[in-house]
């Protein structure tokens, strides 16, 4: 069982794309299309979190994720439109050629309830680090693997990213965008 592995010290667990894992970003629109959301997935990425069971605040989490690989899934696009979105998102707003990947490094967890956390650290986009405070909740699986769910909102200014507008300002994005993600940590041998 998990609980007894860690119970001595903290344990090393791998974060990696499978099946039950799935991180997005939410993009929310504004004027004519208020009410609709762009969805972003992040299919590449690679995590490590080291896992305190006795002291979850003492806890670490690390994340990489490939910009250039982010995808807009939204199915009220046309096909154009649908292309036209993830161009501009890849190489407008993140400049994945000069900005490769978005990073996460936590710096202070903060237990709210049991397996309901606080987790505050850095986000860096586009180069630019900033604070960034995750709603996480925790659930132990197998004695193998750690379930996290949660959710971030950031604001695109302040990445230095102007938040998008078109015909003269009736359609338009607001400046806070939500991460919601559910990933899977399994333990390394």
């Amino acid at each position: 069982m998990l609980a007894r592995r860690v119970c001595a010290e903290p344990q090393q667990f791998s974060i990696q794309p499978n099946g039950a894992s799935r991180f997005e970003l939410h993009v929310f629109k504004t004027g004519l299309y208020r009410g609709k959301v762009h969805t972003f997935l992040f299919p590449s990425y690679t995590g490590t979190v080291i896992y305190d069971t006795q002291r979850p605040e003492a806890s670490k989490i690390e994340l990489t994720f490939a910009a250039n690989a982010m995808k807009c899934v939204d199915a009220w696009l046309n096909s154009k439109d649908l292309k036209s979105v993830q161009e501009y998102a890849i190489n407008d707003m993140l400049v994945a050629d000069q900005y490769p990947e978005i990073y996460f490094t936590s710096s202070e967890i903060h237990r709210l309830a049991t397996g309901h956390f606080e987790v505050r650290g850095i986000l860096t986009i586009r180069g630019t680090g900033k604070p960034c405070t995750v709603d996480v909740t925790l659930q132990e699986t197998s004695g193998e693997s750690l379930v996290f769910r949660g959710t971030a909102t950031i604001r695109l200014t302040d990445y230095g990213l102007k938040p998008p507008k078109a015909l003269l300002g009736t359609i338009g994005t607001r400046n806070e965008m939500e991460f919601a993600f559910t990933l899977e940590a399994e333990i390394r041998p």
